[in-house]
């Protein structure tokens, strides 16, 4: 009795470990665990890209996530990092018109997050009345593989630049226009970016307005045309000394499609919280975008917009949210194996008591000739050993085969006198 009770434990402990398994081996698999850091690639260092992304590094680190912050020469090179999925980076900004969003197809966007002005930014004693003041002159327009670089092409706005100051970017930009080593700069970023605000404050330093944006906008329809308001910077000093119309690009966040549901809820969530706030261009509540003109959107991120957070993320922390979702995840993925499993048991089980008693029947079968035999008495010693084991076995079926365990018993008994009598004759 104690035997069958072990083998019964040990079967049904194989079974536990064969689920365990087989539940871990699905939930690694659809289901692993978030990442605790991730990489996002910016842009030029000191530009709203690099700005943003220290925003959302902020808010990920009350969730015990790691942002590592790298800068880049725009958006090209951007692109390029999250294709590459030995890269390492799965979150990334992109300008909207600088590459063809329909090719990403490893890609999926959070959504656009605001506007990206194009200021054009110039050093001459008297005003420029258009982007035709900007011909023949020299004009840095930033790296290849950014949007405005591809516009000021396609405007030939470079023409008479030399290579090493059409693509400064940012401060360096900001600082060859002050040098006099450019004549004007087509530079982006917010605002509030310091080599924006910087030149804005700077008496020598004209911004272009351009009366002509709107047709711009209708030409190029990942533009839109804006307008600086009249003292807006500086209301006191009256800076911009009027309305300044200016064209802009939307940006948008993008990460890897294989990056974890949880992190793109976090980094929605980030979002939000930043680029929700009315700004200098648009209303509260404009952005982020629940769509995406240039690039297919994530469904977690578009879930998240349409119904909000899930119940574990608006009642539970990031930790026990994702504890939760993989506890619930292992629960059903056992169910899933086991239902099945149960089902087939009985069926298992069946199958084995019907090969073990049909093994025993067998052998008293073979017994059972062997006695029609003349049989001598070392032959009379192996089959009263063989009948003695036969017995035994027949002890271990369980209580609820009693219908076998007697047939059994009965034919034991009666291959046992038949040997009895075979010895008497």
């Amino acid at each position: 009795m104690f035997k069958q009770i072990s083998i019964r434990l040990a079967i049904g402990f194989a079974g536990l470990l064969v689920l365990a398994l087989a539940a871990w081996i699905i939930l690694e698999s659809y289901l692993p665990a978030p990442p605790q850091r991730i990489m996002v690639t910016t842009g030029y260092k000191g530009g709203a890209n690099e700005l943003f992304g220290k925003n959302y590094k902020e808010i990920l680190a009350r969730s015990n996530v790691e942002l590592d912050i790298r800068n880049s020469s725009g958006t090209g090179e951007n692109i390029q990092r999250l294709k590459d999925p030995q890269s390492g980076y799965q979150l990334g900004f992109s300008q909207d018109g600088a590459t063809e969003g329909a090719q990403l197809k490893n890609l999926a966007s959070l959504g656009q997050i605001g506007y990206q002005p194009y200021w054009i930014f110039y050093r001459s004693p008297k005003e420029w009345s258009d982007l035709d003041s900007l011909k023949g002159k020299r004009v840095s327009i930033g790296a290849d593989g950014t949007g405005r670089n591809k516009l000021a092409k396609s405007l030939h706005l470079d023409a008479s630049t030399p290579a090493d100051l059409s693509k400064l970017t940012g401060d360096e930009a900001a600082k060859a226009l002050k040098d006099g080593r450019v004549d004007a700069i087509l530079t982006s970023g917010t605002l509030d970016s310091s080599h924006v605000q910087e030149l804005m404050h700077d008496p020598s330093i004209r911004l272009l307005s351009l009366p002509r944006a709107e047709a711009l906008s209708k030409i190029y329809p990942q533009l839109v045309r804006l307008v600086l308001p009249a003292g807006v910077v500086d209301f006191e000093k009256k800076i911009p000394p009027k309305d300044v119309e200016i064209i802009a690009t939307t940006t948008s966040v993008l990460v890897r499609k294989d990056l974890h549901p949880q992190i793109i809820y976090l980094l929605v969530q980030a979002l939000e919280e930043v680029h929700n706030p009315a700004g200098i261009f648009h209303r509260v509540g404009t952005f982020p975008t629940q769509f995406d003109a240039h690039y297919s959107m994530s469904e977690t991120a578009r879930d998240y917009y349409k119904n909000g957070p899930s119940f574990l993320n608006r009642h539970f922390p990031f930790v026990a949210t994702n504890y939760f979702a993989r506890m619930l995840a292992t629960l059903a993925a056992i169910m899933a194996i086991s239902i099945p499993l149960f089902k087939l048991l009985p069926k298992i089980y069946n199958w084995f008591i019907k090969r073990y008693t049909d093994n025993l029947f067998q052998r008293l079968r073979l017994l059972h000739l062997k006695l029609q035999q003349s049989i001598d008495v070392a032959s009379f010693k192996t089959i009263q050993d063989e009948l003695h084991s036969i017995d035994r076995a027949t002890h271990l079926l369980p209580m609820w085969h009693t219908d076998l365990y007697f047939a059994l018993i009965g034919r034991i008994e009666n291959e046992r006198k038949l040997l009895e009598k075979t010895i008497l004759i």
